[in-house]
């Protein structure tokens, strides 16, 4: 049996006061939406202690097409040279093709194990897939059909970034929507760790700064990437991302 929450922990709820009609029309345009202000201000509150203070970050990276993690203590016994020569050859990849690197932890992916420590971002994952949050999801979107939900919580810093990709990975992929729930405080938009999203010609159409207490949500196939974040940034972009996809 997994260990529980802490029962003093506020409910994951929706901020009643959306402008869901305007919210509607947004996605409609443009096929995404950054919605403000997202969560009670409590839940948000505890999801953004959760993901600074509380999660057992692993580093995410690939491989051409295998994801591969490194654990903390993996990355201890890493000397300086050897972190220097995994980063070079991190930007290798990403000057030749698809590349990824950031903090992850994967909350879906840990919901059911015996004896795995259960974190705020598990009740939010719940909350993503529960009935409020769905409702007003086939409300924005107008898709009707029923959609199950996965996520991992990830965290950009100095160093980190997504190259473009549009998250289909194969023709018939289930991905129909991406999220990404924000809960990064006071970052500058020279930080970077921005969701753009391109024409394709490359051109950035629209760009998604992280704040606080926002949920992006954007239509599969979409070409973006999270942009580099530079050596002089000193904070961190912490969120939970993952899809809503078909259960077939």
């Amino acid at each position: 049996m997994s260990m529980p929450n802490d029962v003093n922990d506020p409910p994951v709820v929706l901020n009643p006061d959306l402008d869901v009609a305007g919210l509607k029309d947004r996605f409609a345009e443009t096929g995404r939406l950054q919605i403000s202000d997202a969560l009670h201000p409590a839940a948000a509150e505890r999801l953004h202690q959760c993901l600074m203070q509380e999660m057992p970050w692993m580093l995410a990276y690939n491989e051409g097409s295998e994801s591969k993690y490194l654990r903390k203590e993996d990355m201890a016994r890493m000397s300086p040279q050897d972190q220097g020569a995994f980063m070079q050859k991190i930007f290798a990849g990403a000057a030749h093709g698809f590349q990824f690197v950031y903090l992850d932890f994967p909350v879906s992916g840990t919901a059911n194990i015996e004896g795995q420590r259960k974190f705020y971002t598990h009740e939010v994952l719940k909350f993503l897939g529960g009935e409020a949050f769905q409702a007003l999801l086939r409300e924005l979107t107008g898709y009707d059909k029923p959609l199950n939900v996965d996520s991992h919580a990830t965290c950009f810093q100095a160093g980190h970034f997504l190259t473009n990709h549009n998250d289909l990975v194969t023709r018939d992929d289930p991905r129909v929507f991406a999220y990404v729930v924000n809960m990064t405080k006071d970052w500058r938009p020279d930080w970077g760790a921005k969701t753009e999203f391109f024409d394709d010609k490359g051109n950035v159409i629209e760009a998604f700064t992280p704040m606080f207490n926002t949920i992006t949500i954007f239509r599969v196939p979409q070409p973006h990437s999270v942009t580099f974040v530079p050596p002089f940034c000193p904070a961190r972009r912490v969120a939970m991302s993952g899809w809503f996809f078909r259960p077939d």
